[in-house]
């Protein structure tokens, strides 16, 4: 059984080892043989020879290594080559000399060094072949005694033995170095694959499963329950409110967000029950072993209540809310992708219903979700293939009697229902990104209308409606601001108006009033839209730099014959002017109306009685109708 080879030569060190020997041996042997060769050439014309030739050698091949330092071996292997060559020949030829054995232990040192134990013993064997075979070549009076042979091959023998020890010591340490580094690279693999197990199963921020590991349990649970004849649920979870918070604060607070409703959540459910989240601010809580239905509904109450606690933040009291749509096996007898689906579309009802509840999916919601979920795809369709349009209502100047502006209202050309009004799709699309999208869609379409009035000779100012929605939607104002660079409106022009829900204005008033002091920067004003019908403060209202307040129709209409609503749109007429702001009143249908309004000081009216909604084209050449007693428009 032979020794492993030592690891002298594998690995880079050990190669720049082998280099810098054999390099300085070159030179050593190249200078000693010559300056020798010179020496000897007045002794012994054939030594010399040898001596020259011993250093042409040398010098050869260190000239060849430094050129192809990656050729060691094979410089290695010539070299122990000539050197048992030409240390034979100075065997036979130099007989006087009693170094000429020495040689051989030099060459059997290096060829350990270079070459390691196994092949370092042949190179011995052959000097040793070498001294026996020369010592029988020369005569009698030139061979050496049988005790020098001996003594000679007893010694590389020894020399061997402490090579061969030294090289099997450094075998074992090496193979204890390799084995250590295999069970670290073993441990280093076997926690490799646990990352990537986690990192596949589990979500990386909150340490829930994640969609892979919830269907892989949800399928055992189903299992289960087809056996036991149990009940469990899968619960949809969409969190209320997240997305502004994520805009306003950033990435990093709404991570701290999610991973804070993730807790609070697993605090809410038993310890075999599932929290898993699906990406962004969705998750799912599988619910097993439930004995009843009510059961259920403890436990999502409790959800509803531990997220709907403030979270604080950086000094920050954040507050949100959780939609939760419920699926029930066996009542729901689907399989595990189903019940997920069915689930997420009773969450979407449970958004529909007011928000911050969870609704139990039916049949019928079911028919409800898909009928909502295709109104969708055909919106985002119609909007890519341009079926959508703004018409413009005129707002009149009540005492001029002359065109002030227009309000732009969006229809929907539909292949096969025909001209659709806002009422039949928008609420579709109510705190969705494609509810921002239509809103962008019909700023950028107002703008280029505006532009081209103008080029015709028509400039005036027009309304658009705007979502609370899309309003605190992240970027915003910079949007509106690139739009205002392609209108590029005279110095204190008031060229746009943005009308907001008043609810929605006073939801956030210092946002809310950062943001229009930004806008009117732009030349853009607001409106507050429908005043009146929602829950006004006077205190909120003096901190709202609007320009207009827009008298909500149902008060307009009935003020005639009915004294609240009279009083009503007295008193916003009255505040508009104490706080210095304009006053439009919507749904003015007759001539009475009309003059009640201006005769109550109300400077602009809008409604179908002045002007129906029409395309842009019609806009610049339309004049009042008779309810405004026939007088041209001044534009």
């Amino acid at each position: 059984m032979t020794s492993p080879e030592p690891t002298d030569n594998g690995g880079e060190q050990p190669l720049r080892n082998k280099i810098a020997f054999l390099n300085g041996i070159f030179l050593l042997v190249a200078v000693l043989a010559g300056g020798l060769g010179f020496y000897r050439w007045w002794i012994s014309h054939p030594l010399a020879a040898i001596d020259f030739l011993i250093a042409g050698s040398g010098a050869l091949l260190w000239l060849y290594l430094r050129r192809h330092p990656g050729r060691v071996e094979l410089v290695a292997n010539l070299a122990l080559g000539l050197g048992l060559i030409l240390f034979f020949a100075v065997f036979l030829l130099a007989p006087s000399q009693g170094s000429r054995l020495s040689l051989f232990f030099l060459h059997s040192a290096a060829a350990f060094f270079l070459k390691g134990t196994r092949t370092g013993l042949w190179w011995l064997a052959a000097s040793i072949v070498a001294i026996i075979a020369g010592n029988f070549v020369q005569g009698a009076e030139s061979a050496l005694s049988g005790i020098d042979i001996g003594t000679t091959v007893l010694y590389l023998v020894a020399l061997a033995g402490v090579f061969y020890y030294h090289g099997t010591l450094k075998s074992d340490e090496a193979r204890r170095l390799r084995e250590e580094d295999l069970r670290r690279q073993i441990r280093a693999r076997l926690e490799h694959e646990k990352q990537l197990e986690r990192l596949a199963h589990y979500d990386a921020l909150t340490g829930v499963p994640n969609r892979i590991l919830l269907f892989d349990r949800l399928a055992q649970a189903l299992a289960r329950a087809k056996r036991d004849q149990g009940l469990l649920a899968v619960c949809y979870l969409d969190l209320d409110g997240f997305k502004p918070i994520n805009d306003r604060f950033g990435h990093s607070v709404g991570d701290r967000v999610l991973v804070e409703v993730t807790r609070r959540i697993r605090e809410t459910v038993r310890e075999d029950d599932t929290v898993a989240r699906l990406g962004g601010d969705e998750f799912v809580v599988l619910l097993v072993g439930l004995e009843a239905a009510e059961e259920c509904v403890g436990s999502l109450q409790r959800v509803l209540e531990r997220v709907g606690e403030p979270i604080a933040i950086d000094g920050q009291a954040l507050s949100l809310s959780v939609s939760i749509g419920v699926a029930l096996y066996p009542s729901d007898e689907e399989d595990a992708e189903t019940l997920v689906r069915h689930a997420d579309q009773a969450m979407y009802l449970a958004k529909l219903a007011g928000k911050n509840r969870f609704h139990l999916f039916d049949p019928a919601s079911d028919r409800r979700a898909r009928s909502h979920h295709q109104l969708l795809q055909e919106i985002r369709q119609g909007l890519a293939g341009g079926e959508f349009e703004l018409y413009f209502q005129p707002k009149l100047d009540l005492a001029a009697r002359r065109l002030a502006g227009a309000e732009a209202l969006i229809r929907w050309n539909h292949p096969r229902r025909g001209l659709l009004l806002p009422a039949d799709f928008m609420r579709a699309v109510e705190n969705t990104d494609l509810e921002i999208e239509l809103g962008e869609w019909v700023i950028a379409t107002a703008v280029g209308h505006l532009r081209r009035w103008r080029e015709a000779g028509l400039r005036i100012q027009v309304a658009i409606n705007i979502s609370a929605y899309h309003l605190q939607s992240a970027g915003f104002v910079p949007k509106l601001t690139e739009q205002a660079r392609r209108y590029a409106p005279q110095p204190g022009e008031r060229w746009l108006q943005i009308e907001v829900l008043e609810t929605a204005a006073l939801d956030d008033i210092a946002r809310i009033s950062a943001l229009i002091a930004a806008c009117r920067e732009l030349g853009i004003g607001f409106a507050l839209d429908d005043f009146g019908s929602g829950y006004s403060s006077l205190t909120y209202l003096s901190q709202l730099d609007v320009d207009t307040l827009k008298i909500d129709q149902s008060f307009v209409r009935d003020m005639q014959s009915d004294k609240g609503d009279h009083a009503v749109v007295l008193g916003i007429i009255a505040l508009a002017r104490a706080f210095e702001m304009h006053c439009v009143a919507e749904g003015v249908e007759d001539e009475g109306i009309h003059q009640a309004l201006l005769q109550m000081g109300c400077e602009l009216g809008q409604g179908n009685g002045i002007g129906l909604p029409m395309p842009a084209t019609e806009l610049p050449g339309w004049r009042p109708s008779a309810l405004a007693g026939g007088f041209d428009l001044i534009s």
